[in-house]
């Protein structure tokens, strides 16, 4: 599946431009790493939570979150177990042309 871009609006007064990432959609799983190496972003289509490993070492629970919320966290993993949120892509920074 080839990757999917998405943008971000800037959230501080200032910033002119918006960030683009590419996205790869996820299927959480609690034994598999990120095909890609450690995201910078994660992307739901669908409200709930989601259980990452952090790039960093330990892990987190991203809870309540929106449909169409963009979440700023290096994860390496995305975990199936207390992930609810659906449609889930892992976001990496545009690589320029």
């Amino acid at each position: 599946m080839p990757r999917m871009l998405f943008s971000e609006k800037p959230l501080r007064p200032g910033v002119a431009t918006a960030t683009e990432f590419q996205g790869d959609a996820v299927t959480p799983n609690d034994s598999t790493d990120l095909v890609n190496g450690p995201c910078h972003a994660i992307y739901v289509t669908g409200a709930g939570n989601v259980s990452i490993n952090l790039a960093a070492g330990g892990t987190a629970l991203l809870s309540g979150l929106s449909a169409g919320e963009i979440v700023r966290v290096n994860a390496s993993r995305i975990n199936a177990t207390s992930t609810t949120a659906t449609g889930i892509f892992a976001l990496y920074h545009q690589q320029p042309l």
